[in-house]
């Protein structure tokens, strides 16, 4: 499986057939005692929605930072204010953010979902770092895209070795298929294999405060993904309405 590597300003860009990863590039552990904490989220409509409506977004421009009620009527806070404010209050705390993104494919890295994902990406983390506070340097972002067809097929399969044309069976392909889907799989929220390759990007030890989402599996949800999730990595799991309504 290829891999493509990129950079913003701020963050090295990992683009993996089942995974995007987005690691801030000024990040290093001082000391193997030091302790972070670790305030983790899922992204769309949880952090961002789409800015002229609908639930997903149509270009990598069409988003926005939600906005919730602060208590005093008529006023709204932005969830950038909240991540900003935990960030600011304390320097070792760090923002991870997980996101299922079951309409980009990465095979091709520059297909056209992936290369739409990418620019949005790209565009909020130019947006937190518009703010001049170098909180970039401590927000990360894993998102799990869908498996492409190219790597589904349990059809006979040829590949070429040092001029030679390898045969490989249909059995052989479909096993390959499987041991595919599963790495797929378990990259993809409710399962932990986001939550693992962070931990070992990391590299250093932290304590999960919680993680906030929007598939809660209340009565408007799609579904109670998010809740299974924060299960899985053994982390409180929160609703946006309790991180980000300011009472």
């Amino acid at each position: 499986m290829a891999t493509l590597k990129t950079s913003c300003s701020s963050h090295k860009a990992i683009i993996l057939p089942y995974l995007i990863k987005y690691i801030p590039k000024n990040f290093q552990s001082k000391s193997i005692s030091d302790e972070f904490k670790v305030y983790a989220f899922d992204l769309d409509h949880t952090i961002i929605k789409p800015k002229f409506g609908g639930r997903f977004s149509r270009s990598e421009n069409d988003w926005t930072f939600m906005s919730f009620p602060t208590g005093t009527e008529g006023k709204t806070v932005q969830t950038i204010d909240i991540l900003s404010e935990i960030l600011t209050n304390y320097t070792k705390a760090h923002i991870v953010i997980f996101s299922n993104q079951g309409a980009t494919v990465t095979v091709p890295p520059t297909s056209k979902s992936c290369t739409k994902f990418t620019k949005k990406i790209g565009l909020v983390l130019q947006a937190i770092s518009g703010l001049d506070l170098a909180l970039e340097d401590r927000i990360w972002i894993y998102a799990s895209p869908k498996k492409p067809a190219s790597l589904s097929s349990t059809k006979k399969a040829k590949r070429f070795t040092q001029r030679k044309v390898v045969k490989i069976s249909s059995k052989d392909n479909a096993q390959e298929s499987m041991a595919s889907d599963l790495l797929f799989n378990s990259m993809r929220k409710p399962n932990s294999g986001m939550f693992e390759e962070f931990s070992k990007d990391f590299g250093g030890k932290f304590k999960l405060e919680y993680y906030c989402g929007d598939a809660a599996g209340r009565s408007r949800d799609f579904s109670n993904s998010d809740k299974q999730f924060a299960v899985s990595i053994g982390a409180q799991f929160l609703t946006p309405e309790q991180v980000f309504v300011q009472n």
